[in-house]
């Protein structure tokens, strides 16, 4: 089966040690798949590892706004192909589960989410902070009668015109600096959105640390109040 209706979204930063890797699979996994792997600032050799092995390297450095909203938002703009899916480069999120999320997308989904099974190798600090992120994101959701799956996921893929036309008519209203674009972007979905579920096994990273920090969880709770 080809790809060649899907560009894959990698935000990055400093990620030179899994981006090389993850390209390699997703190329021999998905004949024809677009790859847009949009930087935020790298200063290692992220871009450079991007260029060779033949993937669009969109480079943010010089951007007055980051943050991996806006890197997802930037490259999909730049996206031509009718679908998109967004994942991080670290292989927490499993490259062999984008044939599913593909499949629904063509089937009819307008979204489909990556929802979280298991989170292993998490402590138990790391596993409050993302349960209360949730219970507070489906607060701010309540009234939305969309379904609620795993709203702080990362590893998610949509019809691209439907997504771009609701970026571009409520951009000032996603939270550009924060980390969760989905939960953004469920805010302004309309009532009639088709939405697909994908589960999946959260993995270890392979390489670098985390990125989670303060500044990350004060966005999120900024962007419960836009």
């Amino acid at each position: 089966m080809r790809y060649a209706d899907t560009t894959i979204i990698i935000p990055t930063i400093n990620e030179e040690d899994n981006i090389g890797k993850l390209i390699d699979t997703l190329y021999k996994l998905y004949p024809g798949i677009k790859i847009i792997v949009s930087d935020d600032g790298s200063v290692d050799d992220t871009g450079k590892i991007a260029k060779k092995k033949k993937a669009v390297f969109l480079d943010r450095s010089d951007k007055n706004v980051h943050g991996i909203t806006v890197s997802i938002i930037d490259a999909l703009l730049k996206c031509e192909t009718k679908y998109f899916v967004a994942i991080d480069a670290d292989f927490q999120h499993p490259p062999e589960k984008i044939k599913e999320i593909v499949e629904k997308l063509r089937k009819g989904s307008d979204l489909v989410v990556g929802a979280r099974i298991s989170t292993k190798g998490w402590s138990i600090w790391r596993r409050m902070i993302s349960k209360t992120a949730y219970i507070l994101g489906y607060l701010r959701l309540l009234f939305k009668r969309t379904p609620k799956y795993d709203l702080m996921s990362g590893f998610f893929g949509g019809k691209r015109e439907f997504v771009e036309e609701i970026v571009k008519k409520k951009y000032n209203k996603f939270e550009l600096k924060g980390y969760k674009m989905l939960f953004d972007l469920m805010k302004y979905v309309p009532v009639n959105v088709r939405i697909g579920k994908v589960s999946y096994d959260f993995g270890l990273r392979k390489h670098g640390s985390s990125k989670l920090n303060k500044k990350i969880i004060y966005y999120y709770f900024r962007s419960l109040f836009k």
